[in-house]
């Protein structure tokens, strides 16, 4: 795996959901979009040439980006799901 692949489908995802988790986690819905477009503009600026030709810019547009928002939505209902139980958990009295 080279750099881009990592950041792309490990930590951009993973610090876009930790940011918002952390930060308000009422704006947690928002981390697969912000997610998406720091993504898109990391591969536009790492490898121009995706847009060259219709087969690259499928490939990218139609697997790569797809599978981005897959990890990033699957990543954010976990994170919806540890809010939940971390939240009830809170307000439990003994």
């Amino acid at each position: 795996m080279n750099w881009w692949n990592i950041s792309v489908f490990y930590i951009i995802p993973i610090v876009s959901v930790v940011f918002f988790f952390f930060w308000k986690r009422k704006y947690l819905w928002m981390s697969p979009l912000i997610s998406v477009v720091i993504s898109v503009v990391i591969s536009l600026l790492a490898m121009p040439s995706i847009l060259s030709d219709a087969e690259h810019r499928n490939m990218f547009f139609g697997i790569s980006v797809m599978l981005h928002i897959l990890i990033a939505v699957g990543l954010t209902a976990l994170a919806y799901a540890a809010a939940y139980f971390w939240d009830r958990k809170g307000k439990k009295k003994f």
